[in-house]
């Protein structure tokens, strides 16, 4: 497009506007919106029950109770006034509009916050989590309320006046009503959330109202009160877009990090999961805990992957995210018409026509992910501190029971109790019948030390578990048991530091030594209940 035709279809859209701005009564909207600002006892109680009800919406998760909200809002007045105000350059207007709005917020807070207060309903909803962050579509949103809201009052159109209410209220009652819902459970953060989304909208509203209203020839001739400058004006309007820009950019650059995050996670998990005919990434999660990245990863193999080589792919995330990670790894083993008969897995059965057999991935992948997913975390919640390892699924042919089998790391068996508890919980979790088989190996095998009798710091990362242990110390007891001659240095490291860095009581802690005819040469380290002890 060439200069020529840009500066006529400008000066073509110039005499439309001029068209359109004579059509409006200047004078009439002022005075509409000059009086909206007054509010009377019904003005506050509409936006009660515009606030209540849309924190009963919020609350119970229902959109339509939420929308119920919107129709009934009255906060349209002021905000639109407020955009006028900035436009014409009316000081007595605007100081009239924002205290106007300014009581409407803090009203509003403070009855959904006592409601919340009382409400039995404290979690967040699908409902209220969607409201605790301002976005990029929030941002149209907001915008398109503020075109419609000015074009509606200019207009003087009545469908487009009905759609301002729902259009403003969209915005700003949902948020508010999350605002004190925080406030009133005690969770400050989702409370800023939704303040921080109804600030953002209630600016964009106001700043493009103010752009409609000057492009439909509202000047600052057209006050009748005190004016202030176009120099004022343009000061307040970069003020405000400098304050919304702080939560905006805050909120890009948080999203950014994730998108980031979330690729680079991929990128490594893709390169060493994805295999041909060997492996295959299904999915995968991630969550920040206590100052660790914790990866969750489920993918189809047909071999179990090693413990060395989960290792080495929490060590590439690690260099690749700048950032402690540990990676838990679901791994559903799969059968392949490429792999010979040996290659079953020993957890199937080779007795009978019932025996079990796996399905193959075309089958079982979307099902199998789940159940695996939901396996690992029942036994890992069940079983804390003591972590839980190579989790296997298989099924029987006939669709029956869920063989599951993992290891667990701790130095006393399963209980009877303790085995149909945990059947009992998997079976409720996945809804099928379960067959479990858990297998315990010693929790410290070897203790590790380093060249000057130290433990290493692998060791110490490891005895973080005695912190967590069920019932405190006093059920347990610390076992060292050690060769029969020497290695006096790193005994005299371990027990120190069960006692001074673990708080672990000395009458707690037992030292064994081998006999002669021993060939034990590593400290080992057992935690034993105590009525495990003979």
């Amino acid at each position: 497009m060439n200069d020529a035709s840009f500066r006529y279809i400008l000066k073509k859209l110039k005499e439309y506007l001029a068209i359109k701005t004579e059509m409006v009564n200047h004078q009439a909207v002022i005075r509409d919106l000059t009086a909206g600002v007054d509010h009377s006892w019904t003005y506050y109680l509409m936006l009660l029950m515009a606030g209540l009800i849309a924190l009963l919406g919020l609350l119970t998760n229902s959109v339509a109770v939420v929308i119920g909200a919107m129709l009934i809002s009255p906060l349209m007045g002021p905000i639109i006034s407020s955009g006028l105000a900035l436009t014409i350059g009316d000081l007595l207007l605007a100081r009239r509009a924002f205290q106007a709005i300014a009581v409407s917020v803090l009203f509003t807070l403070l009855a959904t916050a006592f409601i919340s207060f009382l409400s039995p309903l404290k979690e967040p909803t699908t409902e209220i989590l969607a409201r605790v962050r301002p976005n990029i579509y929030d941002l149209f949103v907001a915008v398109l309320s503020g075109i419609v809201g000015a074009v509606a009052l200019c207009t003087k159109r009545n469908y487009l006046i009905t759609a301002t209410g729902v259009a403003v209220a969209t915005a700003v009652i949902p948020p508010l009503s999350v605002a004190g819902y925080g406030l009133g459970t005690g969770q400050i953060m989702l409370g800023l959330g939704g303040f921080l989304l109804f600030f953002t909208n209630f600016v964009a509203i106001v700043l493009t109202s103010d752009l409609i209203f000057f492009l439909m020839g509202f000047r600052s001739s057209h006050a009748e009160a005190v004016q202030y400058s176009a120099r004022t004006r343009w000061l307040v309007i970069a003020g405000v877009l400098l304050l919304i820009s702080i939560p905006l950019v805050y909120t890009l650059v948080v999203d950014l990090k994730k998108v980031n995050t979330a690729k680079r996670i991929e990128r490594v998990l893709k390169d060493n999961l994805n295999k041909d005919e060997i492996s295959h990434l299904t999915g995968y999660t991630y969550a920040f805990r206590q100052g660790r990245l914790t990866v969750r990863a489920t993918v189809n193999t047909v071999s179990f992957i090693e413990k060395m080589n989960q290792q080495q792919i929490e060590t590439e995330l690690n260099d690749s995210l700048k950032l402690p990670v540990e990676l838990r790894l679901e791994q559903i083993l799969i059968a392949s018409d490429k792999l010979p008969e040996s290659t079953v897995s020993p957890l199937i059965s080779q007795r009978g026509n019932s025996a079990p057999m796996l399905e193959t991935v075309a089958g079982t992948s979307t099902r199998a992910v789940g159940l695996a997913v939901h396996a690992e975390k029942e036994l890992a919640d069940a079983s804390a501190p003591f972590p839980v390892t190579d989790t296997r699924i298989a099924f029987k042919a006939s669709g029956g029971a869920a063989q599951i089998s993992a290891t667990l790391s701790r130095d006393y068996p399963l209980s009877v109790d303790e085995q149909l508890l945990l059947t009992r919980i998997l079976e409720r979790s996945l809804e099928l019948p379960v067959a479990l088989a858990v297998n315990v190996t010693p929790l410290f095998p070897a203790v590790e030390f380093s060249d000057d009798g130290a433990l290493s710091d692998e060791t110490i990362k490891k005895l973080s578990l005695v912190k967590q242990l069920p019932g405190g110390y006093g059920g347990f007891r610390f076992i060292v048991e050690a060769p029969k001659r020497g290695h006096d240095v790193k005994i005299s490291s371990l027990v120190r530091y069960l006692k001074q860095e673990l708080n672990v009581p000395e009458a707690s802690i037992i030292v064994v030594k081998a006999s002669a005819r021993s060939v034990q040469t590593d400290i080992k380290l057992r935690i034993q209940r105590s009525t495990e002890l003979p």
